[in-house]
């Protein structure tokens, strides 16, 4: 929520002038608020006057002129002036997630009828979980709830919430899981982010490899980083003389097969080879460590010119790294932990880690890049504990990497769902493609189908687009919070509706502006609980 939307409610509930005088006010207050909670710890309690609820959203006074806006988990209902009771469940990031405490309410009699009957305690956890398990739709017979309780003595410090949902959901409750699926619920479980600390990381964690001076070993662990990054296959790319692309594995089966004469297709230089991957001065900088190093003076002139791509670079400094007595060893480390091949490595990481949007329409490319992804994370992992650093928060990093693909991967047994870490205009964003579609049910009868997209995006922040599909008629909403990006969309929305008529598509298209977005985990918490969303997955992501 915005603090304009409080403005005209909060004068109707809440006294003090210096709150409702204006927006810089109110923006103080909530600033107060969370200075006074800061130190507070997940499972403290903290109380005050509710002054506003909208959805899940909730202010409440805790003190003189000091507000707290956060998110309320469950369906509590909640009076305005009402005095409650809250639990800390998060307070990171400069975000705040409340759960009511039990002794805001007393025992429904449905709860307390239902733990009688089989025979458990009546307390906070108990009634929590039936609650729980009634709000997800679960039954709440004998069985069930033993079954359920069996779950929640099994995770004590788990959320019980998050317990009854990730059970209905059929997911494999392991402390892993349960972090990503607090992390995805919390929205801290952006994969592109991660991927680009672990590229910072790496950069500035080499040179702490050589520092006890054991070159051995150092050696050995620049090998290997740099062999995870420059031994990754890179298909060829064809072109026809009709226009079409393909890959060089799919070009010589259709040669074979006489689906394209072999006359007919020529190759393309992939785009990142043959290109420059360092700016001038770095690539001058970079060929004179090298060249001091002792590698070739054909090599550092190639790389001067910009004639290398990073792959090529990297594999010439495996090589003498792979050497048994390196002649130059201090020139070389030099070289390596320098600003300028610091760069190149975590240039070449993003190319690896990140897709260009062109790239998300190839078929195949999004598995292509986690089972990349996964390799990757694999060797990284062992490599690190080969080099003493399994604890580090570094290798925590890419274990963390690794356990968010893993979830991703569960997911998808039930629900199609990816994140897609994007390289845009030299810049990164964060995308997520959820179809809506339980893999039990893939469509629905009437045909009809239907996708959400989200993007993180620095130029038009937070944009959510919901795709229907209905035969060939095709219906947008784009939801975005800021004016100017709404008309940003909406004056080049031409382009995609030539595109899609190309492909026999119409397309509707709706621009709306809200507050605050929906996380991808609250659409996937709403299957399965009778809220109506379309079904299947056919729409053509190419145009």
């Amino acid at each position: 929520m915005k603090l304009s939307t409080y403005m005209g409610q909060i004068g109707q509930n809440y006294e003090q002038a210096a709150v409702t005088e204006n927006s810089a006010a109110l923006e103080q207050g909530l600033k107060n608020g969370m200075n006074a909670v800061l130190g507070k710890l997940p499972g403290q309690a903290v109380s005050g006057e509710v002054l506003l609820r909208n959805g899940s959203d909730i202010l409440i006074a805790i003190g003189k002129n000091q507000l707290l806006q956060a998110k309320l988990e469950g369906n509590m209902q909640v009076q305005l002036g009402q005095l409650m009771t809250f639990q800390i469940k998060n307070n990171t990031n400069s975000k705040i997630v409340l759960t009511p405490l039990f002794e805001n309410t007393g025992m429904d009699p449905n709860v307390s009828k239902a733990l009688q009957a089989a025979g458990l305690p009546e307390n906070s956890i108990t009634a929590g979980m039936v609650k729980a398990m009634m709000q997800e739709g679960l039954p709440i017979d004998r069985q069930s709830l033993y079954q359920m309780n069996r779950l929640i003595a099994n995770n004590p410090q788990a959320d019980i919430q998050t317990l009854v949902q990730m059970h209905r959901l059929s997911l494999p409750v392991t402390p892993e899981n349960i972090f990503q699926f607090e992390a995805y619920k919390n929205y801290q479980h952006q994969l592109g982010e991660s991927l680009m600390d672990l590229a910072d990381a790496f950069t500035q964690s080499l040179a702490q490899i050589t520092g006890s001076g054991n070159w051995q070993e150092g050696a050995a662990f620049y090998k290997e980083i740099i062999g995870i990054f420059s031994d990754t296959p890179q298909e060829a790319v064809f072109q026809t003389q009709d226009g079409s692309v393909q890959l060089k594995g799919e070009m010589a089966e259709a040669i074979k097969n006489g689906e394209i004469p072999e006359n007919t297709a020529k190759e393309i230089p992939l785009p990142e080879e043959g290109q420059p991957v360092l700016t001038r001065e770095e690539r001058n900088n970079l060929a004179l460590q090298l060249k001091g190093a002792g590698v070739s003076e054909e090599f550092t002139k190639a790389l001067a010119e910009g004639k290398m791509g990073g792959r090529e670079i990297l594999k010439e400094i495996g090589k003498m790294l792979s050497e048994e007595t390196i002649p130059h060893r201090e020139e070389l480390f030099k070289a390596l932990e320098g600003r300028e091949f610091k760069s190149l490595l975590k240039n070449e990481m993003g190319k690896q880690w990140m897709l260009l949007p062109e790239e998300v329409a190839k078929e195949h490319s999004v598995d292509k890049l986690y089972e990349r992804l996964n390799s990757q994370m694999n060797r990284l992992s062992q490599a690190l504990a080969q080099s003493g650093r399994g604890d580090t928060p570094l290798a925590k990093t890419v274990s963390n990497v690794g356990n968010n693909i893993d979830f991703m991967n569960q997911l998808n047994q039930m629900f199609t769902y990816v994140q897609l870490p994007l390289k845009m205009q030299g810049k990164n964003a964060n995308g997520e493609l959820f179809v809506y579609t339980n893999k039990k049910s893939l469509a629905k009868k009437d045909g009809s189908v239907s996708a959400l997209l989200h993007l993180d995006m620095e130029s038009l922040g937070s944009l959510d687009v919901h795709v229907s599909l209905t035969n060939q008629k095709v219906s947008t909403k784009f939801y975005l919070q800021d004016d100017s990006a709404l008309d940003l969309i909406a004056q080049n929305i031409g382009m995609l509706n030539d595109r899609l008529e190309k492909r026999g598509y119409s397309m509707n298209a709706e621009f709306i502006q809200r507050d605050g977005h929906t996380t991808m985990m609250d659409e996937i918490l709403k299957q399965g609980k009778n809220i109506s969303a379309l079904t299947g997955y056919s729409f053509d992501a190419r145009a």
